[in-house]
């Protein structure tokens, strides 16, 4: 509740005092007339509660003086706060002033017992504070000389301070040269300690800054790439056209070819190299463009109902062939019940990844190897597991966490001349992410490896995050 009424009347001061940030004015000297308001703010309630107990202790001891200095300087302070037209330096010379006036009027009416010591010592601080360290240290100086005026009076009984009389003047200079000597520690400790806060804040203003450029630069090249990728995904698809669409007539050329010479096998070998050729090229167009969309984040899913089954036979008779010319022996485990091989996915990135990962399989597998494909469901996640092992030659433990990199070949050197862009199991491992599973890998250098991944049966489409 407090915290409410102060921030209340807080706020209220500063819409009535107007007070505002200048024009050209820097932090500094922002801060200085922020803190001086902030002590109006704060010494006006404070000194009204002080006044009311010491006036009234001043008129039930008769002390008339202490009543008419401690009721002038609270007026004085009423009237800086509820005046809004003066300036606020000229409030800060009346304010200082207000304040040692009164600290200089109770040392020569009460004697080295009272609080002036106390007032001038505040007075010089906040000085310091809400000015500056040269006005402090004026103040400073400004009170040692009245100190001095005191003290030599004193001494020659030029005055008669009655309050000094019974004191030795040896004891009335230390005390008033401690009391500056204390005076001066602290406005030069206030204003070191103001100097490295500003510095402190000149240093975050300029990290501030510079973040902000940085900021700026990392959405600008964020843009840049952004629309370079767009490009490069423009260009890549229009090549693809471009290539595909001659590839395509090679093709069709070669399919029609087979009808001629159908007697002369080296002819049919020549067709044979074409075409091959020609749809490893159609391939390797179609995984550049995958990738392509993939780190773009332009690839999207087709989800339609497909019997599963069907797939993985049509793919695994495909690969018999090369299989069996590698004398490589190929084994298919299908547990896939018929009451679940209609599932809800995307057939074209299933059949991709399946191909991959047989193709992959086959190129690292020497002749008289093994694979396996094991197919089952997992009732409790609803999802199809696929395990596929080779005996081929295995990743090192070295690379296995650079095996799904784009363009990477565990033959870099092709020292095996085993061919291939590096790129498939870039797109596998995407794609099972996008049918909602994870591929693993399993390998031992020189023994064989083991892909492990799973995909959705009811595949939803994700709608697209907000930002």
């Amino acid at each position: 509740m407090l915290k409410r009424l102060w921030s209340a009347y807080h706020q209220w001061y500063i819409k009535y005092s107007r007070f505002s940030k200048e024009d050209g004015q820097d932090e500094l000297a922002y801060f200085r007339n922020k803190l001086f308001v902030s002590i109006l703010i704060l010494i006006l309630p404070l000194g009204v509660i002080s006044y009311i107990p010491s006036a009234i202790t001043a008129l039930i001891l008769d002390k008339p003086f202490v009543f008419y200095v401690d009721t002038i300087a609270i007026s004085l302070i009423a009237f800086l706060f509820f005046n809004n037209k003066m300036s606020l330096n000229t409030k800060k010379v009346v304010f200082a002033a207000n304040l040692f006036v009164l600290s200089f009027a109770l040392v020569l009416h009460t004697g080295l017992k009272s609080s002036s010591g106390l007032i001038l010592f505040m007075l010089c601080v906040l000085v310091t504070l809400f000015s500056g360290r040269k006005s402090g240290v004026n103040t400073a100086l400004a009170a040692a000389l009245v100190y001095f005026l005191i003290a030599l009076s004193v001494y020659f009984k030029i005055f008669d301070f009655k309050v000094f009389q019974d004191e030795q003047i040896q004891v009335i200079i230390i005390v008033f040269v401690n009391n500056i000597l204390f005076i001066l520690m602290a406005v030069f400790s206030v204003s070191f300690l103001v100097q490295h806060l500003h510095n402190a804040l000149l240093k975050e203003n300029s990290l501030q800054e510079a973040l902000v450029i940085k900021h700026e630069n990392v959405i600008k090249a964020k843009e840049k790439a952004e629309q370079s990728d767009q490009l490069k995904t423009a260009f890549l698809a229009n090549m693809s056209h471009e290539i595909r669409t001659p590839m395509y007539g090679i093709l069709g050329c070669a399919d029609l070819l087979k009808s001629y010479n159908t007697d002369d096998e080296e002819f049919k070998e020549y067709v044979s190299i074409i075409e091959g050729n020609g749809q490893e090229l159609l391939d390797v167009m179609t995984d550049i463009l995958n990738i392509s969309k993939i780190e773009t984040g332009l690839m999207t899913l087709s989800i339609t109902n497909f019997n599963v089954n069907a797939v993985i036979d049509s793919i695994f008779t495909s690969f018999l062939a090369e299989a069996k010319a590698k004398q490589i022996k190929l084994t298919l485990n299908n547990f896939i019940a018929n009451k679940d091989q209609m599932i809800n996915s995307d057939q074209g990135k299933f059949t991709d990844v399946l191909k991959h990962l047989m193709e992959n399989a086959i190129k690292y597998t020497e002749e008289g190897g093994h694979i396996i494909l094991n197919c089952n469901v997992n009732i409790e996640t609803s999802q199809l597991n696929f395990i596929l092992n080779d005996t081929g030659i295995g990743v090192p433990k070295d690379k296995l966490e650079s095996i799904f990199n784009t363009f990477y070949q565990v033959d870099v050197l092709n020292k095996d001349a085993l061919h291939g862009s590096g790129i498939g199991l870039s797109i596998s491992k995407a794609f099972i992410e996008m049918l909602g599973g994870q591929l693993e890998l399993e390998s031992h250098y020189g023994e064989g490896t083991s892909f492990l991944f799973e995909i959705d049966m009811d595949l939803k489409e994700k709608a697209p995050q907000s930002e």
